[in-house]
């Protein structure tokens, strides 16, 4: 296993951004029928959210960045469950957007 770049790692400040950026899980407001769950699958406040990266392109075995640009806020079961394809669709859109503004 490679060890990860002290420099990517998530800090303080990007979780401080996030928190003001996305509010919480941002599929809580993506996907209509999302429920926001903790780890074991109860519901849970979508304001409880943890740090999910997003990468733009495939590149197996790499982690996204910790930036702006490639994290978002996700429940704690959208992230220990992996989000679908259809999911990770809609987050990638919701981060394209925030990129052209």
């Amino acid at each position: 296993m490679i060890p990860r770049r002290r420099a990517d790692r998530v800090t303080p400040e990007l979780v401080e951004a996030l928190r003001a950026r996305d509010i919480g899980c941002v599929l809580s407001f993506l996907d209509p029928g999302h429920v926001c769950r903790d780890r074991w699958g109860a519901v849970t406040d979508w304001q409880n959210a943890s740090v999910e990266h997003v990468k733009s392109e495939l590149r197996m075995g790499r982690r996204a960045p910790s930036d702006l640009e490639h994290t978002v806020l996700l429940c704690a079961g959208s992230n220990v469950g992996v989000p679908s394809k259809r999911e990770r669709g809609l987050i990638r859109d919701y981060l394209a957007a925030r990129r052209v503004a």
